[in-house]
Protein backbone atom coordinates (compact mmCIF):
# COMPACT_ATOMS: atom_id res chain seq x y z
CA UNK A 1 0.00 0.00 0.00
CA UNK A 2 1.27 3.48 -0.87
CA UNK A 3 1.17 5.12 2.58
CA UNK A 4 1.74 8.63 1.24
CA UNK A 5 -1.22 8.35 -1.15
CA UNK A 6 -3.40 6.88 1.61
CA UNK A 7 -2.52 9.77 3.96
CA UNK A 8 -3.43 12.25 1.23
CA UNK A 9 -6.79 10.60 0.65
CA UNK A 10 -7.57 10.44 4.36
CA UNK A 11 -6.64 14.07 4.90
CA UNK A 12 -9.09 15.15 2.21
CA UNK A 13 -11.92 12.94 3.42
CA UNK A 14 -11.59 13.72 7.11
CA UNK A 15 -11.81 17.42 6.39
CA UNK A 16 -15.36 16.53 5.30
CA UNK A 17 -16.71 19.86 4.20
CA UNK A 18 -14.01 20.36 1.60
CA UNK A 19 -16.03 18.22 -0.80
CA UNK A 20 -19.00 20.54 -0.61
CA UNK A 21 -17.02 23.60 -1.66
CA UNK A 22 -16.74 24.76 -5.26
CA UNK A 23 -13.78 23.23 -7.03
CA UNK A 24 -12.18 26.66 -7.29
CA UNK A 25 -11.95 26.80 -3.47
CA UNK A 26 -10.28 23.42 -3.01
CA UNK A 27 -6.59 23.21 -2.24
CA UNK A 28 -6.35 19.98 -4.22
CA UNK A 29 -8.78 17.86 -6.24
CA UNK A 30 -10.78 15.08 -4.57
CA UNK A 31 -9.57 11.51 -4.98
CA UNK A 32 -10.87 9.63 -8.00
CA UNK A 33 -13.07 6.56 -7.82
CA UNK A 34 -10.06 4.50 -8.83
CA UNK A 35 -8.03 5.88 -5.92
CA UNK A 36 -10.84 5.28 -3.44
CA UNK A 37 -11.35 1.72 -4.68
CA UNK A 38 -7.65 0.91 -4.35
CA UNK A 39 -7.45 1.66 -0.62
CA UNK A 40 -8.80 -0.10 2.46
CA UNK A 41 -10.66 2.91 3.84
CA UNK A 42 -11.78 2.75 7.45
CA UNK A 43 -14.45 5.46 7.20
CA UNK A 44 -17.96 5.98 8.48
CA UNK A 45 -20.96 6.46 6.20
CA UNK A 46 -20.83 10.26 6.11
CA UNK A 47 -17.12 10.27 5.30
CA UNK A 48 -17.70 7.76 2.51
CA UNK A 49 -20.49 9.92 1.10
CA UNK A 50 -18.25 13.00 1.24
CA UNK A 51 -15.57 11.13 -0.67
CA UNK A 52 -17.53 9.20 -3.26
CA UNK A 53 -20.13 11.85 -4.15
CA UNK A 54 -17.47 14.51 -4.71
CA UNK A 55 -15.85 12.49 -7.49
CA UNK A 56 -18.78 13.20 -9.84
CA UNK A 57 -20.85 16.13 -8.54
CA UNK A 58 -21.76 18.21 -5.52
CA UNK A 59 -22.69 15.97 -2.61
CA UNK A 60 -26.47 15.79 -2.00
CA UNK A 61 -27.40 15.92 1.67
CA UNK A 62 -29.68 13.14 2.99
CA UNK A 63 -32.38 15.63 3.98
CA UNK A 64 -33.23 16.65 0.40
CA UNK A 65 -35.19 13.43 -0.32
CA UNK A 66 -37.36 11.08 1.69
CA UNK A 67 -36.22 7.62 2.80
CA UNK A 68 -38.30 5.74 0.25
CA UNK A 69 -36.94 7.72 -2.70
CA UNK A 70 -33.36 7.24 -1.54
CA UNK A 71 -33.86 3.53 -0.87
CA UNK A 72 -35.85 2.52 -3.95
CA UNK A 73 -34.67 4.93 -6.64
CA UNK A 74 -31.57 7.04 -6.13
CA UNK A 75 -29.22 4.86 -4.09
CA UNK A 76 -29.62 1.73 -6.28
CA UNK A 77 -28.74 3.77 -9.36
CA UNK A 78 -25.75 5.35 -7.61
CA UNK A 79 -24.52 1.90 -6.57
CA UNK A 80 -24.79 0.51 -10.09
CA UNK A 81 -22.93 3.50 -11.50
CA UNK A 82 -20.07 2.58 -9.17
CA UNK A 83 -20.13 -0.97 -10.54
CA UNK A 84 -21.54 -2.76 -7.48
CA UNK A 85 -24.31 -5.23 -8.30
CA UNK A 86 -26.13 -7.27 -5.66
CA UNK A 87 -28.51 -10.21 -5.57
CA UNK A 88 -31.46 -7.81 -5.38
CA UNK A 89 -30.66 -6.60 -8.91
CA UNK A 90 -31.51 -9.91 -10.54
CA UNK A 91 -34.68 -9.56 -12.58
CA UNK A 92 -34.53 -5.74 -12.65
CA UNK A 93 -33.82 -3.47 -15.61
CA UNK A 94 -30.08 -3.18 -16.08
CA UNK A 95 -28.07 -0.41 -17.80
CA UNK A 96 -27.56 -2.57 -20.87
CA UNK A 97 -31.36 -2.64 -21.27
CA UNK A 98 -31.61 1.18 -21.23
CA UNK A 99 -29.39 2.15 -24.19
CA UNK A 100 -26.75 3.47 -21.79
CA UNK A 101 -23.34 4.07 -23.40
CA UNK A 102 -20.41 2.10 -22.08
CA UNK A 103 -18.59 3.80 -19.22
CA UNK A 104 -21.59 5.47 -17.56
CA UNK A 105 -22.07 2.44 -15.32
CA UNK A 106 -18.75 0.93 -14.32
CA UNK A 107 -17.88 -2.63 -15.31
CA UNK A 108 -15.78 -3.01 -12.16
CA UNK A 109 -16.81 -2.20 -8.57
CA UNK A 110 -15.39 1.03 -7.13
CA UNK A 111 -16.90 0.39 -3.70
CA UNK A 112 -17.16 -2.84 -1.72
CA UNK A 113 -20.36 -4.14 -0.17
CA UNK A 114 -19.45 -3.26 3.43
CA UNK A 115 -18.63 0.35 2.59
CA UNK A 116 -21.74 0.60 0.47
CA UNK A 117 -23.90 -0.53 3.37
CA UNK A 118 -22.35 2.16 5.60
CA UNK A 119 -22.94 4.85 2.98
CA UNK A 120 -26.50 3.67 2.40
CA UNK A 121 -27.24 3.59 6.13
CA UNK A 122 -25.97 7.16 6.50
CA UNK A 123 -28.47 8.39 3.91
CA UNK A 124 -31.43 6.38 5.19
CA UNK A 125 -30.82 7.23 8.85
CA UNK A 126 -30.70 10.96 8.11
CA UNK A 127 -33.42 11.27 5.47
CA UNK A 128 -36.95 12.37 6.44
CA UNK A 129 -39.76 9.82 6.35
CA UNK A 130 -41.76 12.00 3.96
CA UNK A 131 -40.65 14.82 1.63
CA UNK A 132 -40.00 18.10 3.39
CA UNK A 133 -42.84 20.63 3.07
CA UNK A 134 -42.42 23.96 1.35
CA UNK A 135 -41.32 26.84 3.53
CA UNK A 136 -43.83 29.57 4.28
CA UNK A 137 -44.10 32.02 1.41
CA UNK A 138 -45.86 35.24 0.55
CA UNK A 139 -49.53 34.81 -0.29
CA UNK A 140 -50.69 34.48 -3.88
CA UNK A 141 -53.38 36.79 -5.25
CA UNK A 142 -55.93 35.51 -7.75
CA UNK A 143 -55.92 37.07 -11.20
CA UNK A 144 -53.09 38.66 -13.17
CA UNK A 145 -53.35 42.48 -13.01
CA UNK A 146 -53.13 44.26 -16.33
CA UNK A 147 -53.72 41.20 -18.52
CA UNK A 148 -56.73 39.77 -20.34
CA UNK A 149 -56.57 35.99 -20.73
CA UNK A 150 -57.73 34.48 -24.03
CA UNK A 151 -57.64 30.86 -25.19
CA UNK A 152 -58.14 30.68 -28.96
CA UNK A 153 -60.02 27.70 -30.36
CA UNK A 154 -59.32 26.17 -33.73
CA UNK A 155 -61.71 24.19 -35.91
CA UNK A 156 -59.40 21.23 -36.51
CA UNK A 157 -58.83 18.36 -34.10
CA UNK A 158 -55.15 18.02 -33.26
CA UNK A 159 -53.08 17.01 -30.21
CA UNK A 160 -51.97 19.75 -27.80
CA UNK A 161 -48.22 19.10 -27.95
CA UNK A 162 -46.47 22.46 -28.28
CA UNK A 163 -42.66 22.32 -28.22
CA UNK A 164 -41.78 25.82 -29.44
CA UNK A 165 -43.29 29.32 -29.29
CA UNK A 166 -41.71 32.47 -30.73
CA UNK A 167 -42.95 35.84 -31.93
CA UNK A 168 -41.25 36.68 -35.25
CA UNK A 169 -39.77 40.18 -34.79
CA UNK A 170 -40.41 41.71 -38.20
CA UNK A 171 -44.04 40.63 -38.65
CA UNK A 172 -45.33 39.96 -35.14
CA UNK A 173 -46.62 36.55 -36.24
CA UNK A 174 -46.63 33.70 -33.72
CA UNK A 175 -44.66 30.61 -34.74
CA UNK A 176 -45.70 27.40 -33.00
CA UNK A 177 -43.64 24.21 -33.08
CA UNK A 178 -45.42 20.88 -32.61
CA UNK A 179 -44.05 17.56 -31.44
CA UNK A 180 -45.57 15.86 -34.46
CA UNK A 181 -42.94 17.41 -36.75
CA UNK A 182 -44.58 20.67 -37.75
CA UNK A 183 -44.41 24.44 -37.46
CA UNK A 184 -47.56 26.56 -37.69
CA UNK A 185 -47.49 30.29 -38.43
CA UNK A 186 -50.38 32.07 -36.68
CA UNK A 187 -51.73 35.59 -37.21
CA UNK A 188 -52.54 37.27 -33.87
CA UNK A 189 -54.46 40.07 -35.64
CA UNK A 190 -56.99 37.55 -36.98
CA UNK A 191 -57.65 35.48 -33.87
CA UNK A 192 -54.52 33.41 -34.50
CA UNK A 193 -55.64 32.13 -37.87
CA UNK A 194 -53.21 29.58 -39.33
CA UNK A 195 -51.34 31.25 -42.20
CA UNK A 196 -48.85 28.51 -42.99
CA UNK A 197 -47.65 25.09 -41.90
CA UNK A 198 -44.15 23.76 -42.41
CA UNK A 199 -43.08 20.12 -42.13
CA UNK A 200 -39.97 19.43 -40.02
CA UNK A 201 -37.83 16.32 -39.56
CA UNK A 202 -38.50 15.98 -35.80
CA UNK A 203 -39.85 18.15 -32.96
CA UNK A 204 -38.86 21.85 -33.36
CA UNK A 205 -37.22 23.36 -30.29
CA UNK A 206 -35.47 26.63 -31.26
CA UNK A 207 -35.63 29.05 -34.19
CA UNK A 208 -33.65 32.02 -35.50
CA UNK A 209 -34.82 34.17 -38.40
CA UNK A 210 -32.71 35.95 -40.97
CA UNK A 211 -33.66 39.53 -41.79
CA UNK A 212 -37.18 38.48 -42.78
CA UNK A 213 -39.59 35.65 -42.09
CA UNK A 214 -38.81 34.11 -45.50
CA UNK A 215 -35.69 32.35 -44.22
CA UNK A 216 -34.74 30.91 -40.87
CA UNK A 217 -32.65 28.28 -39.13
CA UNK A 218 -34.50 25.68 -37.10
CA UNK A 219 -33.16 23.43 -34.36
CA UNK A 220 -34.94 20.08 -34.06
CA UNK A 221 -34.35 17.68 -31.17
CA UNK A 222 -34.38 14.28 -32.79
CA UNK A 223 -35.80 12.02 -30.09
CA UNK A 224 -37.60 14.27 -27.61
CA UNK A 225 -37.88 11.76 -24.77
CA UNK A 226 -34.74 10.99 -22.71
CA UNK A 227 -32.32 9.42 -25.15
CA UNK A 228 -28.66 9.18 -26.13
CA UNK A 229 -29.65 9.44 -29.77
CA UNK A 230 -27.74 11.81 -32.09
CA UNK A 231 -30.42 12.78 -34.59
CA UNK A 232 -30.78 16.48 -33.76
CA UNK A 233 -30.35 18.85 -36.70
CA UNK A 234 -30.00 22.53 -37.54
CA UNK A 235 -31.77 23.08 -40.86
CA UNK A 236 -31.86 26.22 -42.98
CA UNK A 237 -35.34 26.90 -44.36
CA UNK A 238 -36.03 29.28 -47.23
CA UNK A 239 -38.97 30.18 -49.43
CA UNK A 240 -38.93 28.99 -53.04
CA UNK A 241 -42.03 30.44 -54.62
CA UNK A 242 -44.87 29.35 -52.36
CA UNK A 243 -42.99 26.33 -51.03
CA UNK A 244 -40.54 25.91 -48.18
CA UNK A 245 -37.22 24.22 -48.90
CA UNK A 246 -34.63 23.14 -46.37
CA UNK A 247 -31.06 21.95 -46.19
CA UNK A 248 -29.04 20.68 -43.21
CA UNK A 249 -26.49 23.00 -41.62
CA UNK A 250 -25.47 20.88 -38.60
CA UNK A 251 -26.33 17.22 -38.09
CA UNK A 252 -25.86 14.38 -35.59
CA UNK A 253 -26.58 16.57 -32.57
CA UNK A 254 -27.22 14.91 -29.20
CA UNK A 255 -30.81 15.85 -28.31
CA UNK A 256 -30.18 19.61 -28.66
CA UNK A 257 -32.38 22.16 -26.88
CA UNK A 258 -30.85 25.63 -27.44
CA UNK A 259 -29.01 27.41 -30.25
CA UNK A 260 -27.32 30.81 -30.02
CA UNK A 261 -25.23 32.87 -32.45
CA UNK A 262 -22.21 35.20 -32.30
CA UNK A 263 -19.13 35.93 -34.39
CA UNK A 264 -16.29 34.53 -32.29
CA UNK A 265 -13.56 34.39 -34.94
CA UNK A 266 -14.18 37.81 -36.51
CA UNK A 267 -14.87 36.61 -40.05
CA UNK A 268 -18.24 38.34 -40.30
CA UNK A 269 -20.16 35.05 -40.16
CA UNK A 270 -22.21 34.16 -37.10
CA UNK A 271 -20.85 31.07 -35.35
CA UNK A 272 -23.17 28.74 -33.44
CA UNK A 273 -23.26 27.53 -29.84
CA UNK A 274 -25.42 24.44 -29.36
CA UNK A 275 -26.68 22.99 -26.08
CA UNK A 276 -26.68 19.27 -26.82
CA UNK A 277 -28.60 18.22 -23.72
CA UNK A 278 -28.47 14.49 -24.45
CA UNK A 279 -29.21 12.13 -21.58
CA UNK A 280 -26.31 10.08 -20.22
CA UNK A 281 -24.02 11.77 -22.73
CA UNK A 282 -24.19 15.28 -24.16
CA UNK A 283 -22.09 18.30 -25.05
CA UNK A 284 -21.85 22.05 -25.07
CA UNK A 285 -20.53 22.69 -28.56
CA UNK A 286 -19.18 25.67 -30.47
CA UNK A 287 -19.30 25.55 -34.27
CA UNK A 288 -16.89 28.03 -35.86
CA UNK A 289 -17.30 29.02 -39.50
CA UNK A 290 -14.38 28.09 -41.72
CA UNK A 291 -15.05 28.73 -45.36
CA UNK A 292 -17.64 26.25 -46.58
CA UNK A 293 -17.81 24.15 -43.41
CA UNK A 294 -18.15 24.33 -39.63
CA UNK A 295 -15.40 23.32 -37.22
CA UNK A 296 -16.76 21.77 -34.04
CA UNK A 297 -15.18 22.56 -30.69
CA UNK A 298 -16.53 20.74 -27.63
CA UNK A 299 -16.48 23.16 -24.71
CA UNK A 300 -17.96 20.76 -22.17
CA UNK A 301 -18.28 17.02 -22.67
CA UNK A 302 -21.20 16.46 -20.30
CA UNK A 303 -24.97 16.06 -20.60
CA UNK A 304 -27.49 18.65 -19.47
CA UNK A 305 -26.53 21.88 -21.27
CA UNK A 306 -29.84 23.75 -21.16
CA UNK A 307 -29.32 27.37 -22.20
CA UNK A 308 -26.44 29.70 -23.05
CA UNK A 309 -25.96 33.46 -22.98
CA UNK A 310 -23.17 35.00 -25.07
CA UNK A 311 -21.71 38.20 -23.62
CA UNK A 312 -18.44 39.77 -22.54
CA UNK A 313 -18.60 38.41 -19.01
CA UNK A 314 -15.15 39.54 -17.85
CA UNK A 315 -15.09 42.96 -19.57
CA UNK A 316 -11.98 42.20 -21.61
CA UNK A 317 -13.47 43.10 -24.98
CA UNK A 318 -14.32 39.67 -26.38
CA UNK A 319 -17.31 37.34 -26.21
CA UNK A 320 -17.67 34.70 -23.50
CA UNK A 321 -20.24 31.97 -22.94
CA UNK A 322 -22.43 31.46 -19.88
CA UNK A 323 -24.20 28.09 -19.65
CA UNK A 324 -26.65 26.41 -17.28
CA UNK A 325 -25.90 22.70 -16.86
CA UNK A 326 -28.85 20.70 -15.57
CA UNK A 327 -27.87 17.03 -15.48
CA UNK A 328 -26.01 15.48 -12.49
CA UNK A 329 -23.23 18.09 -12.21
CA UNK A 330 -25.67 21.00 -12.16
CA UNK A 331 -24.64 24.62 -12.06
CA UNK A 332 -23.61 27.78 -13.88
CA UNK A 333 -20.36 27.67 -15.80
CA UNK A 334 -18.58 30.46 -17.68
CA UNK A 335 -16.32 29.83 -20.65
CA UNK A 336 -14.02 32.83 -20.81
CA UNK A 337 -12.57 33.66 -24.20
CA UNK A 338 -8.77 33.55 -24.15
CA UNK A 339 -8.40 34.32 -27.86
CA UNK A 340 -7.29 32.09 -30.73
CA UNK A 341 -10.28 29.81 -30.17
CA UNK A 342 -9.31 28.98 -26.59
CA UNK A 343 -11.74 29.15 -23.66
CA UNK A 344 -11.11 28.82 -19.92
CA UNK A 345 -13.87 27.20 -17.87
CA UNK A 346 -14.86 28.91 -14.61
CA UNK A 347 -17.40 27.48 -12.18
CA UNK A 348 -19.79 30.17 -10.94
CA UNK A 349 -22.37 28.17 -8.97
CA UNK A 350 -22.89 24.46 -8.35
CA UNK A 351 -26.01 22.56 -7.28
CA UNK A 352 -26.63 19.01 -6.14
CA UNK A 353 -27.85 16.47 -8.75
CA UNK A 354 -31.50 16.48 -7.58
CA UNK A 355 -31.74 20.28 -7.72
CA UNK A 356 -33.71 20.23 -10.97
CA UNK A 357 -32.27 23.30 -12.73
CA UNK A 358 -34.52 24.10 -15.68
CA UNK A 359 -34.05 27.57 -17.16
CA UNK A 360 -32.52 30.97 -16.48
CA UNK A 361 -32.12 34.54 -17.65
CA UNK A 362 -29.23 36.97 -17.20
CA UNK A 363 -30.64 40.43 -16.42
CA UNK A 364 -30.19 43.30 -13.98
CA UNK A 365 -32.98 42.76 -11.44
CA UNK A 366 -31.96 45.21 -8.71
CA UNK A 367 -30.88 48.03 -11.06
CA UNK A 368 -27.29 48.27 -9.83
CA UNK A 369 -25.80 48.06 -13.32
CA UNK A 370 -24.75 44.41 -12.97
CA UNK A 371 -26.60 41.52 -14.58
CA UNK A 372 -27.96 38.92 -12.18
CA UNK A 373 -28.84 35.24 -12.56
CA UNK A 374 -32.54 34.39 -12.33
CA UNK A 375 -33.04 30.63 -12.14
CA UNK A 376 -36.01 28.29 -12.05
CA UNK A 377 -35.33 24.83 -10.69
CA UNK A 378 -38.16 22.32 -10.79
CA UNK A 379 -37.30 19.51 -13.20
CA UNK A 380 -38.97 16.47 -11.68
CA UNK A 381 -38.77 13.86 -14.43
CA UNK A 382 -35.79 11.84 -13.21
CA UNK A 383 -35.37 9.23 -10.47
CA UNK A 384 -36.72 11.30 -7.57
CA UNK A 385 -40.23 12.17 -8.74
CA UNK A 386 -41.50 13.58 -5.45
CA UNK A 387 -42.44 17.10 -4.45
CA UNK A 388 -39.34 19.02 -3.42
CA UNK A 389 -39.27 21.93 -1.00
CA UNK A 390 -36.21 23.45 -2.71
CA UNK A 391 -37.88 23.79 -6.11
CA UNK A 392 -38.76 27.34 -7.09
CA UNK A 393 -37.56 30.69 -8.43
CA UNK A 394 -34.20 32.10 -7.35
CA UNK A 395 -32.24 35.29 -7.81
CA UNK A 396 -28.46 35.31 -7.49
CA UNK A 397 -27.31 38.92 -7.34
CA UNK A 398 -24.11 39.87 -9.13
CA UNK A 399 -21.47 41.14 -6.70
CA UNK A 400 -18.95 41.84 -9.46
CA UNK A 401 -16.06 39.73 -10.77
CA UNK A 402 -18.50 36.91 -11.64
CA UNK A 403 -19.40 36.41 -7.98
CA UNK A 404 -23.11 35.65 -7.50
CA UNK A 405 -24.86 35.50 -4.13
CA UNK A 406 -28.26 33.89 -3.43
CA UNK A 407 -30.60 36.77 -2.59
CA UNK A 408 -34.23 35.75 -3.16
CA UNK A 409 -36.18 32.49 -3.29
CA UNK A 410 -39.84 31.73 -3.83
CA UNK A 411 -40.82 28.05 -3.38
CA UNK A 412 -42.70 26.70 -6.42
CA UNK A 413 -43.06 23.01 -7.15
CA UNK A 414 -41.87 22.06 -10.61
CA UNK A 415 -40.77 25.54 -11.75
CA UNK A 416 -39.52 25.00 -15.29
CA UNK A 417 -39.99 28.05 -17.56
CA UNK A 418 -39.22 31.75 -17.25
CA UNK A 419 -39.99 34.99 -19.08
CA UNK A 420 -38.78 38.33 -17.70
CA UNK A 421 -39.44 41.91 -18.77
CA UNK A 422 -40.96 45.15 -17.57
CA UNK A 423 -44.48 43.96 -18.34
CA UNK A 424 -46.21 46.70 -16.32
CA UNK A 425 -43.85 49.40 -17.66
CA UNK A 426 -42.95 50.82 -14.25
CA UNK A 427 -39.19 50.62 -14.79
CA UNK A 428 -38.31 47.26 -13.21
CA UNK A 429 -38.34 43.58 -14.15
CA UNK A 430 -41.36 41.32 -13.65
CA UNK A 431 -41.42 37.52 -14.01
CA UNK A 432 -43.74 34.94 -15.49
CA UNK A 433 -42.86 31.45 -14.25
CA UNK A 434 -44.53 28.23 -15.37
CA UNK A 435 -44.43 24.80 -13.79
CA UNK A 436 -44.65 21.57 -15.73
CA UNK A 437 -44.60 19.56 -12.49
CA UNK A 438 -46.89 21.46 -10.08
CA UNK A 439 -48.47 20.17 -6.91
CA UNK A 440 -51.95 19.43 -8.21
CA UNK A 441 -53.39 19.69 -4.70
CA UNK A 442 -52.26 23.25 -4.02
CA UNK A 443 -54.79 26.05 -4.01
CA UNK A 444 -54.65 28.37 -5.80
CA UNK A 445 -53.13 26.53 -8.75
CA UNK A 446 -49.47 27.23 -9.24
CA UNK A 447 -48.71 25.94 -12.73
CA UNK A 448 -48.18 29.57 -13.76
CA UNK A 449 -47.35 32.53 -11.53
CA UNK A 450 -46.79 36.19 -12.31
CA UNK A 451 -44.33 38.01 -10.05
CA UNK A 452 -44.86 41.76 -10.23
CA UNK A 453 -41.95 43.78 -8.83
CA UNK A 454 -43.36 46.75 -6.94
CA UNK A 455 -40.34 47.95 -5.00
CA UNK A 456 -36.76 46.88 -5.58
CA UNK A 457 -36.58 43.09 -5.00
CA UNK A 458 -40.13 43.10 -3.58
CA UNK A 459 -42.40 40.81 -5.60
CA UNK A 460 -46.11 40.08 -5.37
CA UNK A 461 -47.22 36.71 -6.76
CA UNK A 462 -50.40 36.28 -8.82
CA UNK A 463 -52.09 33.15 -10.15
CA UNK A 464 -54.29 33.40 -13.27
CA UNK A 465 -57.89 32.26 -13.12
CA UNK A 466 -58.34 29.83 -16.01
CA UNK A 467 -61.24 27.40 -16.16
CA UNK A 468 -59.59 24.76 -18.34
CA UNK A 469 -56.72 23.03 -16.59
CA UNK A 470 -53.71 22.23 -18.76
CA UNK A 471 -50.08 21.20 -18.64
CA UNK A 472 -47.91 24.05 -19.89
CA UNK A 473 -44.43 23.44 -21.25
CA UNK A 474 -43.41 26.52 -23.25
CA UNK A 475 -44.00 30.26 -23.26
CA UNK A 476 -42.80 33.36 -25.04
CA UNK A 477 -43.26 37.12 -24.87
CA UNK A 478 -43.86 39.62 -27.65
CA UNK A 479 -46.05 42.50 -28.77
CA UNK A 480 -48.72 40.44 -30.51
CA UNK A 481 -51.13 43.32 -31.17
CA UNK A 482 -48.52 46.00 -31.99
CA UNK A 483 -49.81 48.31 -29.25
CA UNK A 484 -46.46 48.98 -27.57
CA UNK A 485 -46.61 46.57 -24.63
CA UNK A 486 -45.52 42.96 -24.20
CA UNK A 487 -47.98 40.08 -24.25
CA UNK A 488 -47.35 36.49 -23.19
CA UNK A 489 -48.24 33.20 -24.88
CA UNK A 490 -48.17 29.85 -23.07
CA UNK A 491 -48.02 26.53 -24.95
CA UNK A 492 -49.97 23.44 -23.90
CA UNK A 493 -48.33 20.01 -23.79
CA UNK A 494 -50.61 17.15 -22.78
CA UNK A 495 -48.77 13.84 -22.56
CA UNK A 496 -52.04 11.94 -22.93
CA UNK A 497 -52.41 13.41 -26.42
CA UNK A 498 -49.43 11.32 -27.51
CA UNK A 499 -51.45 8.15 -27.18
CA UNK A 500 -55.08 8.99 -27.96
CA UNK A 501 -57.18 10.56 -30.66
CA UNK A 502 -58.13 14.17 -29.82
CA UNK A 503 -61.77 14.51 -28.79
CA UNK A 504 -61.94 18.30 -28.72
CA UNK A 505 -61.02 21.17 -31.02
CA UNK A 506 -57.36 22.13 -31.00
CA UNK A 507 -56.54 24.61 -28.24
CA UNK A 508 -52.73 24.72 -28.03
CA UNK A 509 -52.11 28.17 -26.51
CA UNK A 510 -53.22 30.55 -23.79
CA UNK A 511 -52.68 34.25 -24.52
CA UNK A 512 -52.13 36.89 -21.84
CA UNK A 513 -52.97 40.17 -23.60
CA UNK A 514 -51.31 43.11 -21.91
CA UNK A 515 -53.77 45.95 -21.34
CA UNK A 516 -51.16 48.55 -20.41
CA UNK A 517 -51.64 50.32 -23.74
Amino acid sequence: MNSFRLIAIYSLILLGAVFCKPISERKQPPPTLEQLASEDLNLNGEQLANAYCATCHLKPEPQILDKSTWKDKVLPDMRKRMGLYLEEDFGTIMPIDMDVPKGIYSDIPFINKDNWEKLKTYYLDNAPDIPNPQADKASINLGVPGFEIVRPKFTNFYPDLVTLLRVEPSSGKLWLGHRFKSIFVLDPSRNFQILDSIATDTAPIDIHWDKSSNSFELLTMGVMDPSNDSSGVVNEFYKSGQDWKSKPVLENLKRPVNLEYADFNGDGILDKVVCEFGNHVGELSLYLSNGDHWEKQVLKNSPGARRVVIEDLDDDGDLDILVLMTQANEGFFAFLNQGEGEFREKILLRFHPAFGSSDFQFLDVNQDGLKDLILVNGDNADLSQVLKSFHGVRIFLNQGDLDFEPSWFYPMHGASGLEIDDFDQDGDQDFFVLSFFPDQNQSPKQNLLYFQQNEKMDFQAYSPVIEEDSHWLTMTKGDLDADGDLDLVVGVFEFDDLYKQPQEAWSPIVVFKNQKK
